[in-house]
């Protein structure tokens, strides 16, 4: 049996969340009593004990002379998310003239390539092989393009946050001690996160108490390196230091916020981009211990997922033997072609894949309107399968 990796049960992690709040108690009261405020996109949400308050963009902005850091979430593949993000750069820019902004997507081993890039020395494909950018993030870098090239214009210095993924994969399957890298021990999770993250691991992969240890160590893992990597380039700059992070190492100050307050005393802010209308009306501002889900909330438009990425509907397990079919989506190219969980994908357009960068790379290259052909092993039988590419419309 195939288990999902570490980083596609973390996936999940903002999905649980919004619909376990959906049936948490105050939830059903905050979505009626307050939907007015999740219909224009465009405004903050402050969150006060009350719920929420609209606030203007110079309230938000009234203490960020007094900030050391400044986390920026986001739900990873949607557009106006990383727009949001890109405004807020600028902005912060024009605040505070000197600013360095922390990537989460990218491993450390990554920082020269990244220092070339803002120094004007890379192309966009030189850029990619050289982070490997689909074998270690996977989405779309035409979602983070804004971000890119902000810096690069402007000459804001970017820093890698991110640890290998084997790392992780080693902790998440034995523990901390599996694996003791540069990183100091996590500060423990509180009560509040161990509740999310059992439940996200028991949405996937049981009730084992010891693997449901690993897990949380993992993603400590994560939430630390990342403050580490934040607070690293705050000393090396003197800056003010911005993290570009998925909301759920933000929500409620579990685990960046946190892991940096282990660190050292500063001054963190916290914002938070979600969706107007049930995205919006869902989150519980407030939670059941009385932790803020954010210092702030903005608004931003309806879905925009990239549209330029050709996608199948499949998730994909880098095995130790090659690539495995987790799941794949109802109603999706893959679903409709005929893949199969467990299915292990040897060959797609007549090139190898040895892990799922390799797929993702030669799906991206592929023209809108033809068939790509993809050679999978099926209970130790080799067939072809023909999955049709959208033509653009």
């Amino acid at each position: 049996m195939f288990h999902f990796s570490i980083r596609q049960i973390f996936l999940t992690l903002i999905t649980l969340q919004i619909l376990s709040l959906i049936t948490s108690p105050g939830s059903e009261a905050w979505a009626s009593e307050h939907e007015a405020l999740c219909k224009t996109a465009g405004e903050w949400l402050i969150p006060s004990k009350a719920g929420g308050l609209k606030a203007t963009h110079s309230t938000v902005f009234e203490e960020i002379n007094n900030v050391d850091f400044v986390l920026l979430g986001e739900q990873h593949d949607q557009a106006q998310h990383h727009r949001w993000q890109t405004q807020m750069l600028s902005a912060l820019l024009s605040h505070r003239d000197q600013i360095a902004i922390g990537l989460e997507m990218l491993p450390k081993s990554s920082q020269s390539t990244l220092d070339a890039w803002v120094n004007g020395q890379l192309s966009v494909k030189d850029f990619l092989a050289n982070t490997g950018w689909y074998e270690t993030w996977r989405f779309d870098v035409e979602l983070y393009m804004p971000i890119l090239n902000f810096a690069r214009e402007n000459r804001v210095p970017l820093y890698a946050l991110n640890v290998p993924r084997e790392v992780i994969s080693k902790i998440s399957s034995s523990g901390w001690d599996a694996d003791m890298t540069e990183l100091t021990k996590p500060a423990d999770a509180s009560q509040g996160y161990r509740s999310l993250l059992k439940e996200v691991f028991q949405y996937h992969e049981g009730s084992d108490e010891k693997q449901l240890e690993f897990f949380i160590q993992a993603q400590l893992t994560w939430d630390r390196a990342f403050a580490e990597g934040l607070k690293a380039a705050r000393d090396e700059t003197s800056r003010l230091i911005v993290g570009i992070i998925g909301s759920g190492h933000l929500t409620y100050g579990f685990g960046v916020k946190r892991q940096l307050n282990a660190i050292g005393q500063y001054n963190v802010f916290t914002w938070i981009p979600t969706n107007i209308g049930s995205s919006c009306k869902s989150l519980d501002l407030i939670n059941d211990d009385g932790d803020f889900i954010a210092d702030a909330v903005f608004l931003t438009s309806g879905s925009s997922v990239s549209n330029k990425k050709h996608k199948l509907g499949l998730f994909l397990i880098d095995g130790k033997t090659g690539v495995v079919v987790g799941d794949v989506l109802d109603n999706s190219i893959a679903k409709q072609s005929g893949f199969q969980t467990n299915d292990m994908i040897i060959e797609a357009a007549g090139q190898p894949v040895a892990d799922s960068g390799d797929l993702i790379a030669i799906i991206q290259n592929q023209t809108p309107g033809y068939w790509l052909p993809i050679k999978i092993k099926r209970n130790d039988e080799i067939k072809e399968i023909l999955a049709k590419i959208p033509a653009q419309k």
